[in-house]
């Protein structure tokens, strides 16, 4: 053990250095928690989480750190070698002795301390620079209480900061039952539409609060908060909110903090101009059709649909019924294209916006577009109307007519016997749209060389352009010409109870039958060969 009188001067200072070390390490715990209560504000900042815990847990955490802190210093075991090293370390010249003094343990046999050791011992009660170790330890304990009630005092002041921050009152702290919560606090509102602000204290309410609200353009607007009943809220109704800006609640001295509005836009179409560009065959010249939601226009039209929107999105889609749809073009300068759509069947279309915010647009646009058929020419016999009888040496005198909705490029008469390919007569050229055109052929049937009971097939054609700007042919209806002999020998019908008569002579049923299997050949083969016959000019 360390002898009385040098542990009774060493332990004053050893206390002293002990008290020092706890108020250090007090001056730490109360610094951490000053910085909690800054991390939780700046929580706060950035994600609108409010809570009284932002307060009470920099509090409680100070408070359990210190206990701690003082139950470990408590336990801690005296150690004069620590002292004599801080000393050592301000007096180095008593370095050494103040080490070996420490070090002296008395002689387990006589339990005394011998004729050096007691002279180590009484140069160290009895040094001349006592005086500045007791100072130099006071020193260091003053220093270590100011910075404790100094880091105290931080704090202390985080916390009314952060009250204030918080929208409290300066002064005043949330857990002693004051302060004001504004909801909605910052907030966002689509533009045009109303909201509704609010102000609930948590201490005695004041007589009355105003919401004062600055926009972006500078303009300052200040409109009395009303209180409902005895509740200690009060609150206003902004029916239409068309700017961002900032609000504020002012009551009696004080004023809450500053909180922001922000407006956004659902995405919304404004305009839709469409061009249509017309096939060639049709004639017509290219159009744009100025803000339109209804196109029309022939099969084979290519279709431009230029979108202006309230705002850029990142994807823009016409949608169909049946789930299908169309990706158009977006642009930073807040419009959508639909660049060059064949058009080939009519449909319906609802046009979805999305916004880089994820944000669609409230309401789909309907878009209608009906292609038109490009129908066929219509072409007919005029005369003559029906089946006819004629003789062989007659010349055939034909009459027809056609119409087409963008004109035909050619047209004329087809004819043919029973067995033969059928021949091609063009009789004109090219008619504007819309435009009936007749035309008329005489068939002379002698230089077809017929007989008796042929049947010759006669028929009026004309050619169009298709949706595929190719060339096709439509043709009338089919008419039979029977070739009859040059004198016929008619008798009235003398069938009685025993029989029946012939109504024609020369076996006339016979060469009915013969004609109708005729007509009936060429009718078939007709059939068979309508689409792949060539035309050839006669």
């Amino acid at each position: 053990m360390m002898e009385p009188r040098l542990q009774s001067k060493f332990g004053e200072l050893e206390s002293a250095l002990r008290q020092a070390r706890l108020w250090r390490r007090l001056a730490l715990c109360w610094l951490a928690a000053a910085g909690l209560c800054v991390l939780l504000v700046l929580v706060h900042g950035f994600t609108g989480w409010h809570s009284r815990w932002i307060w009470v847990l920099p509090i409680l955490a100070g408070v359990a750190g210190a206990v701690w802190i003082w139950r470990k210093e408590r336990q801690r075991i005296t150690d004069f070698k620590e002292l004599a090293n801080v000393l050592g370390n301000a007096h180095p010249e008593s370095r050494h002795l103040l080490s070996t003094a420490t070090e002296q343990q008395p002689d387990p046999e006589t339990g005394g301390f011998h004729f050096l050791q007691r002279r180590v011992i009484n140069e160290v009660l009895t040094h001349r620079e006592h005086r500045l170790w007791v100072q130099d330890v006071r020193r260091k304990l003053s220093l270590a209480f100011g910075l404790q009630m100094a880091a105290l005092v931080a704090l202390l002041a985080v916390l009314v900061i952060a009250n204030i921050f918080m929208g409290g009152r300066p002064g005043s702290a949330p857990w002693l039952g004051a302060g004001v919560t504004v909801s909605p606090g910052d907030t966002k509102v689509e533009r045009g539409t109303g909201l509704v602000i609010s102000a609930r204290f948590s201490g005695r309410p004041p007589a009355e609060a105003t919401l004062v609200m600055i926009s972006a353009s500078g303009k300052t607007k200040r409109v009395p908060l009303e209180r409902h009943l005895a509740d200690p809220i009060f609150g206003a109704s902004l029916l239409e909110v068309d700017e961002e800006g900032i609000y504020h609640v002012e009551y009696g001295k004080d004023k809450t903090k500053d909180y922001k509005i922000t407006v956004f836009d659902y995405p919304a179409l404004t305009r839709a101009d469409a061009a249509l560009r017309f096939p060639g065959y049709t004639g017509l010249t290219n159009k744009t059709i100025p803000d339109t939601l209804r196109v029309s226009a022939v099969e084979g039209t290519h279709l431009t649909y230029k979108l202006q929107l309230n705002k850029p999105v990142v994807r823009a889609r016409l949608l169909t019924k049946n789930g299908g749809a169309l990706n158009l073009t977006t642009q930073t300068n807040a419009i959508a294209m639909l660049d060059d759509l064949a058009l080939t069947n009519s449909a319906k279309y609802s046009l979805e916006l999305v916004d880089a915010d994820g944000r669609t647009n409230k309401a789909l646009t309907d878009f209608t577009i009906q292609v038109l058929t490009n129908r066929r020419p219509e072409v007919k016999m005029a005369f003559p109307r029906g089946d006819q009888r004629v003789s062989r040496l007659q010349e055939l005198q034909l009459q027809a007519e056609t119409r087409d909705d963008f004109g035909v490029v050619k047209y004329g008469i087809g004819y043919g016997i029973a067995g033969q390919e059928p021949r091609f007569v063009e009789l004109g050229g090219s008619t504007r749209a819309d435009e009936k055109r007749e035309f008329t052929n005489t068939v002379p049937l002698e230089k077809l060389g017929v007989d008796v009971d042929q049947v010759v097939s006669y028929f009026a054609w004309a050619d169009d352009y298709g949706p595929d700007g190719q060339v096709r042919r439509t043709f009338s209806d089919m008419f039979f010409a029977e070739v009859r002999p040059f004198e016929e020998v008619f008798r009235a019908d003398q069938s009685d109870e025993g029989g029946g008569g012939q109504g024609q002579q020369g076996g006339g049923s016979e060469a009915t039958k013969l004609a109708e299997l005729q007509k009936q050949i060429v009718i078939a083969t007709w059939k068979l060969q309508r689409d792949k016959l060539v035309p050839k000019a006669k």
